[in-house]
């Protein structure tokens, strides 16, 4: 499969999986590409956008990293509620319906977490793992 960039004569832009060239020219010239703006199957092929990777320093690594972690927060605080430290109790609540579905985001005890686990909740974890335990420099007899 292979994407092409189309645009209709009214020109909305769109893309469309084909098997190959040949494909695509054959479904235009039949009229069963369309434009899903307008509807017009007057559509052509346009030029393809493209990037030209440069060799990335590790300061472009570090700033991408940072983008991505910044573009993942707004994103959970845009589109989860925060449920604070009551995640446990209301993803259980989710799952056995007691309260509507949505997404939600909070914080939970390793306890809590094996909680649903064992419940078959889906969720997955977003930051640093706890830390583990210290070690007293004793040993065990």
């Amino acid at each position: 499969m292979i994407v092409f960039d189309l645009q209709c004569d009214q020109e909305h832009s769109f893309e469309g999986w084909f098997e190959d060239l040949k494909d695509l020219q054959r479904q235009i010239k039949k009229g069963l590409v369309s434009c899903p703006v307008c509807g017009s199957a007057q559509v052509r092929r346009v030029p393809s956008s493209f990037g030209i990777a440069k060799a990335s320093s590790s300061i472009d690594q570090e700033k991408a990293a940072q983008l991505l972690g910044q573009s993942l927060k707004r994103y959970f605080v845009e589109n989860f509620e925060d449920v604070g430290p009551q995640f446990a109790k209301e993803a259980l609540k989710i799952h056995y319906g007691a309260s509507e579905a949505r997404n939600i985001r909070g914080v939970s005890t390793a306890e809590e977490e094996k909680v649903l686990k064992e419940e078959g909740v889906e969720f997955f974890k977003v930051g640093p793992e706890e830390p583990a335990p210290a070690d007293s420099g004793e040993e065990e007899d």
